[in-house]
């Protein structure tokens, strides 16, 4: 491995783990102080792709990463033949015991994003208008990787459901205009991606249990729907601009045939992810993002150093392989000197053959104070968790973590619980609970 540092560390991991396996990659992480890039690398590196779905002219242009200055008003995005609207309708609601028409404003920052990315990918998985939402917010929460969910005025659960009633209330005008014959140019006007939803029930997170997709919106999204990793999106889904940049590369990198790529103004890329910085402040922001996004999707080909910004071709995010050029530096010296021996081979092939005979089993279903096999996950939870509760914290993962029933070599299962329990303690200190 070259060791090239400037390179995102996404693709750094990519490198090491092509060179010699997560053990090379936890050593690229303690040089770079990476603990957190390395664990979502690595979660998405070991966990089948689950496939999800976003409308391609929402990949292309955002929601507001922040609550704007006036959120009544229509937030408008234009960028040469790509144009979205979103407008807040007013909804019925009680106020001080009178019906009055209030808008809801438009949504923003993480949430919805994620709430979209998930009605949308029920819709296209399911063949269906009708989406499941569940029979309340901290069910549904649950299934979108949230871990820690309250109910107070500033509540991740409130939060959540505030935004999906603004995301639901609006109405949305997107166009697309094709320039070559056979483009798919298309028009949706003045629709609701659902017109019968009528916002939460109560105020105790109760929530209606499905929706019905408006129908135009509906047959819009399956014919332009971008596949996309769920795997990944949980690990983004506390920060917008890195949900942005994921799903904008994921829906335009695949797209591209040049081999030479496409460049674009660093402009032109504020006004796909939706944000108004400054321009510096802006180049900043992806380029730290970069990281992040890297990690879950290291195939992503971009060269963010310069004044322009170069996307190059590459696989989609459901693509589990480690390919193209920007990771092909694997190797390189050893093979200027003479080809990798049939012996090397068939020890890096033996290797493989003992991972694969390793024990698989589920995570410990009962309390880690007691067993063999728990002690390990005690100890963990001991040094890196406390003062709280091991049983407590392994309720929590077990409510909270995606595929908790899938068999696990145990090395698989400790590492994903460490990485838990660190930020299990740091959610609790930073809400003042210790």
């Amino acid at each position: 491995m070259s060791g090239d540092t400037s390179r995102p560390i996404g693709h750094q991991y990519a490198l090491a783990m092509l060179d010699g396996g997560p053990e090379k990659v936890r050593s690229v992480a303690l040089a770079a102080g990476s603990q957190l890039t390395m664990d979502a690398f690595l979660r998405v590196h070991d966990e089948e792709p689950v496939p999800a779905f976003l409308h391609s002219a929402l990949c292309a242009m955002s929601l507001p990463t922040k609550r704007p200055k006036d959120d009544t008003l229509p937030i408008v995005r234009e960028d040469g033949r790509y144009a979205l609207a979103i407008n807040p309708r007013p909804v019925l609601q009680v106020v001080d015991g009178k019906s009055v028409m209030k808008s809801l404003g438009v949504p923003y920052g993480a949430y919805p994003r994620v709430a979209l990315i998930y009605l949308l990918s029920q819709a296209v998985s399911k063949q269906s208008r009708d989406v499941y939402l569940g029979r309340n917010f901290t069910e549904w929460m649950r299934r979108l990787g949230y871990q820690s969910i309250s109910y107070g005025p500033r509540g991740t659960a409130n939060l959540m459901r505030e935004q999906v009633d603004r995301l639901l209330a609006c109405e949305w005008q997107i166009r697309w205009d094709g320039h070559e014959t056979g483009d798919n140019a298309f028009a949706v006007r003045d629709v609701k991606i659902s017109n019968e939803y009528a916002g939460s029930l109560d105020k105790n997170g109760a929530f209606a249990r499905e929706i019905r997709m408006s129908e135009a919106f509906y047959s819009h999204l399956v014919d332009h729907a971008v596949p996309l990793n769920e795997v990944a999106i949980r690990e983004l889904k506390g920060t917008p601009t890195a949900l942005d940049l994921y799903t904008y590369l994921a829906y335009r990198l695949p797209r591209i045939t040049s081999d030479r790529g496409q460049i674009i103004s660093w402009d032109q890329l504020a006004k796909h992810l939706g944000n108004e910085a400054d321009s510096k402040r802006f180049r900043q922001t992806v380029r730290e993002t970069m990281q992040i996004v890297s990690a879950v999707y290291p195939n992503a080909n971009v060269d963010l150093s310069g004044r322009k910004v170069v996307l190059h071709p590459s696989h989609a995010p459901l693509e589990r392989k480690l390919v193209g050029p920007h990771l092909r530096l694997v190797g390189s010296d050893t093979a200027q000197t003479a080809p990798r021996s049939s012996v090397a081979k068939q020890a890096r092939k033996s290797a493989e053959n003992t991972k694969s005979r390793e024990p698989l089993f589920e995570f410990p279903s009962g309390s880690l104070n007691y067993g063999t096999r728990e002690a390990e996950f005690r100890a963990i939870g001991l040094d890196k968790g406390r003062p709280w509760a091991v049983d407590t914290m392994a309720d929590a993962f077990r409510a909270g973590f995606p595929d908790i029933k899938r068999h696990r070599t145990q090395a698989e299962w400790l590492r994903v619980w460490e990485a838990f329990v660190i930020r299990y303690a740091e959610r609790r200190q930073a809400n003042g609970n210790d």
